[in-house]
């Protein structure tokens, strides 16, 4: 019943049913009782389904791997989920951030190096007097790539540096961090590679853990969270679960980082 009723209490059903009248076993009353039996079915199996009036369930928000950051897909079902509920007050949501240490483990040492190039650009950014700012919005890009006229404030990857800026910051990273395997030359100077053999060597260094993927999980159930309420939705509707951390073997490529969601009556 919460998930039908909107915000004036009314519960408005618009469903086409159709029969013979010639039939000797047509039953109005008999029709109708189906169309509401299959109603209750499909608010129990499927209740994203039904709340956002979509043919897909919308009970997940994807996430770009080894990141807190939504995928392109994750901006119209954040904005789909956060209107239907704005609509439905006896509604409340919960998130549960996930993560997979062993399938994202790739992904997540580059985003650690991403993270220490970007942290680099802002300390430059602060000597020269520039603003700063840590976490920038796709609202308008993401409202013009998925054709909606307005677009939840969603925390994006900051724009890609320019090769020399990146390779200059990079080589300032591998020169300060003390890295075991670090090639030397005959004198014992650490040798002059290439960006990619510094990246290489930097993001194998980046330990990935079950804590830190529990940490990702976390951020990625507030990205959303913050999100929804971006779009109106009350926070005291929303609830953050423990973050999920999944076991899996290397390679599983079956793999997607989420957050799911599921609904309860208030």
């Amino acid at each position: 019943v919460a998930l039908l009723k909107d915000a004036d209490g009314v519960i408005d059903i618009n469903l086409p049913i159709s029969g013979s009248l010639n039939d000797p076993q047509f039953s109005f009353g008999g029709l109708i009782w189906k169309v509401i039996t299959n109603l209750l079915v499909k608010a129990v199996t499927a209740p994203f389904s039904l709340l956002t009036g979509g043919g897909e369930q919308s009970n997940s928000v994807e996430f770009v791997p080894g990141t807190a950051y939504l995928a392109p897909s994750a901006v119209e079902t954040i904005e789909r989920v956060g209107k239907a509920l704005v609509a439905r007050p006896n509604l409340q949501l919960t998130v549960a951030g996930a993560a997979d240490p062993a399938s994202e483990r790739e992904a997540i040492q580059q985003a650690a190096l991403d993270a220490m190039v970007q942290a680099e650009v802002r300390k430059a950014q602060l000597r020269a007097g520039k603003p700063v700012s840590d976490a920038p919005t796709a609202a308008a890009s993401a409202a013009s790539a998925a054709g909606a006229a307005s677009a939840p404030m969603i925390a994006s990857a900051p724009p890609a540096l320019p090769m020399a800026e990146r390779e200059r910051i990079v080589r300032e990273i591998y020169q300060d961090t003390k890295l075991p395997n670090k090639p030397r030359n005959l004198v014992g100077w650490p040798k002059d590679l290439p960006l990619p053999e510094m990246e290489a060597l930097l993001r194998n260094a980046q330990v990935v853990s079950v804590d830190s993927a529990r940490d990702l999980a976390l951020r990625r159930g507030l990205a959303v969270r913050d999100a929804l309420v971006a779009q109106g939705l009350p926070s005291e509707r929303l609830f953050q679960a423990a973050p999920k951390v999944r076991a899996s073997g290397e390679g599983d490529t079956n793999w997607k980082p989420i957050v799911e969601l599921s609904l309860a009556p208030r």
